[in-house]
């Protein structure tokens, strides 16, 4: 009976059992290998995709009869100024471009800021706020102009005290004009003065603000940096019978009488008002309203201008 079982179940060989358990072994280790393999290499594609995100902050640089001897540029972010993310020295052949990862940009709006400062003179440093992007971020230009004082001027009316809007402003030195602009709708204008000047000198700061008011000139010294000032100027206010005029020569004389050989009070510039009450051919006699630098006030002055000199001013 046993030799019959024996026969109906032969033994399994011993030597096909252990290629069996090597073979499933082996095959769980290749297994375990391509797994380590794949994530591997999606860990790596993460880690590309990571580093791949930067964002490159370009800027152009245009000085205007200048010529410094390098730049430095930093970016730091607004709210830590004192943290840049980075800082670094360009010279004016190289072009100025930084590329930084965007995700250490603030997010804020406007949250961060580019500084440039150009070096081999006392150039003013410029800003420039942008916020966080990708690709490239394209700064407004930096113009370098040459190194000046500020002039910060508000024109107001001498009656109420409300901004003289769109005053044109003019700074000049021994006739040689420094610098002109016009104030915005607040009566306001910063105004740069090269520090090339003669600084032993005044200035004379003349403003021909619109409608009915007068031209008005000072002359006054400009320290070094920041300088403030406050002009207050008072309208021409035609009585009965008077018409205002407007001179349109430069050095048009106003005279005592309406004779030729009349001895001349001063000489008025285009832009100058004259109030006429009184025609006399081609001869007008009217007032001035001018201001006085010595005694710091207006002051009228009566006298006779030739026709050909002013124009009504509607």
């Amino acid at each position: 009976m046993l030799m019959e079982i024996i026969k109906k179940r032969p033994m399994v060989k011993p030597a096909n059992s252990i290629e069996k358990i090597c073979l499933f072994l082996l095959l769980n280790i290749l297994s375990a290998q391509d797994s380590l393999v794949l994530d591997s290499s999606q860990s790596q594609s993460k880690s590309k995709g990571k580093e791949s995100k930067t964002v490159s902050i370009t800027a152009v640089v245009n000085p205007v009869n200048v010529m410094p001897t390098a730049y430095r540029f930093s970016i730091y972010p607004r709210n830590h100024p004192a943290e840049p993310f980075i800082q670094k020295l360009f010279f004016p052949s190289e072009s100025i471009q930084i590329i930084l990862p965007s995700n250490i940009l603030n997010t804020d709006t406007l949250g961060n800021i580019a500084k440039l400062e150009p070096l081999g003179a006392e150039y003013e440093h410029q800003y420039r706020m942008f916020n966080v992007g990708s690709g490239e971020i394209k700064l407004q230009p930096f113009t370098i102009r040459v190194p000046s004082d500020i002039l910060k001027l508000i024109v107001l009316k001498e009656e109420s005290g409300n901004p003289i809007p769109f005053s044109e402003i003019r700074i000049t030195q021994n006739g040689a004009l420094l610098t002109n602009s016009k104030t915005d709708t607040s009566g306001y204008v910063r105004l740069r003065i090269p520090v090339t000047r003669n600084k032993e000198e005044p200035v004379l700061v003349s403003i021909k603000p619109n409608g009915q008011f007068p031209t008005w000139r000072s002359r006054f010294y400009i320290s070094d940096g920041i300088n403030e000032k406050t002009v207050m100027i008072s309208s021409i206010s035609p009585e009965k019978g008077e018409t205002i005029y407007e001179v349109i020569d430069e050095l048009s004389p106003f005279r005592v009488g309406p004779e030729n050989g009349a001895a001349i009070l001063f000489f008025l510039n285009k832009g100058d008002h004259v109030v006429i009450s009184k025609v006399a051919g081609d001869r007008f006699y009217g007032r001035v309203w001018i201001y006085l630098d010595q005694q710091e006030m207006y002051q009228n002055e009566t006298g006779w201008i030739l026709k050909k000199h002013v124009l009504r001013k509607e």
